[in-house]
């Protein structure tokens, strides 16, 4: 409130002069006058008055809406407009695509990262104008740098699995959502946000998980989208998972020449040379074919697997 308006605007009352003497005139005149200062006062004080919200917006926000104040402030959101496409939300309402689209796409898929290979995957993708998807483990916390680098360079980063240990993340479903929210976290300090991509150790085909707990594919194809995840299986191998020489995945990775949509299954594991090595063969033969490389988004074909367990 400015200084003018912190006066008292009540009239002043005269005492020295003698109430007998002031005719009627006078004293309308004067019961006019003082109405006219009170409303003038009145209404100049109020007009200045803080309301009860800008009070809480000028004690930053401790005052006022009681139901403002005890709501929690949203985080800052990243500075990047993928950040809203690719972050997890169990409200989105995403018609996900589950046929191909009929244009000639590659999305390279790495599993297993990050680890000293990473950094020659990405100097590759961008020798070759390329975009892949990583779907990164928590194995290697020395190269977690490395996952912002990929995302940082136009990559899609997903989820795969903390320890990637089959016997702990399959041996019930709490122990699977504790192992992916690890990831998450490992993701999330990296690149300020939890991606909605999911892929699970071994696929959603997996048997594996049977040993440690029968049925439980059956419940996390089911569960994992509720949570607003989705899970990309592939349809297409490099057969890196075994172990191959360079021509062998070259061979195993080009074989697909007739599929609009290739999702194709490598690794980025610190002893996946030989992938890093087949890398530039592969993305040759398929630019040469017409086919762009491109990173997983909500607008890709989302390739589910038939489940096993």
């Amino acid at each position: 409130m400015s200084k003018h308006f912190k006066q008292d605007w009540t009239p002043r009352q005269d005492s020295k002069e003698n109430p007998a003497r002031r005719n009627q005139t006078r004293r309308a005149f004067l019961a006019l006058s003082a109405g006219a200062l009170v409303a003038l006062g009145v209404g100049a004080a109020l007009a200045q008055t803080p309301s009860k919200n800008d009070a809480a917006s000028t004690n930053g926000g401790t005052l006022g809406n009681d139901n403002a104040a005890k709501t929690p402030a949203a985080p800052d959101a990243p500075n990047d407009p993928r950040a809203a496409q690719l972050a997890v939300d169990p409200n989105a309402q995403t018609e996900w695509n589950y046929k191909n689209n009929g244009e000639k796409i590659v999305y390279l898929t790495f599993d297993d990262g990050p680890s000293k290979n990473t950094q020659r995957v990405l100097d590759i993708l961008d020798q070759y104008g390329a975009k892949a998807t990583f779907f990164v483990v928590g194995h290697d916390p020395d190269h977690y740098d490395m996952i912002k680098k990929a995302y940082d360079d136009g990559n899609t980063i997903g989820l795969h699995s903390f320890t990637h240990d089959y016997a702990q993340v399959y041996s019930s479903e709490d122990a699977y959502f504790n192992d992916l929210d690890q990831i998450a976290q490992v993701v999330s300090d990296q690149i300020g946000y939890v991606p909605y991509l999911v892929r699970f150790p071994g696929g959603s085909s997996n048997t594996i998980s049977e040993k440690y707990c029968s049925g439980i594919m059956d419940v996390l194809v089911n569960d994992v989208p509720a949570r607003g995840y989705q899970y990309y299986d592939w349809n297409a191998s490099s057969g890196d998972g075994a172990t191959c020489s360079t021509d062998q995945v070259i061979q195993n990775s080009c074989a697909y020449d007739n599929y609009p949509n290739i999702i194709l299954l490598c690794h980025d594991a610190a002893t996946k040379d030989t992938t890093v090595e087949a890398l530039p063969k592969i993305i040759e033969h398929y630019q040469a074919l017409g086919y762009q490389f491109q990173a997983i988004d909500r607008t890709t074909m989302v390739p589910h697997h038939k489940v096993a367990n």
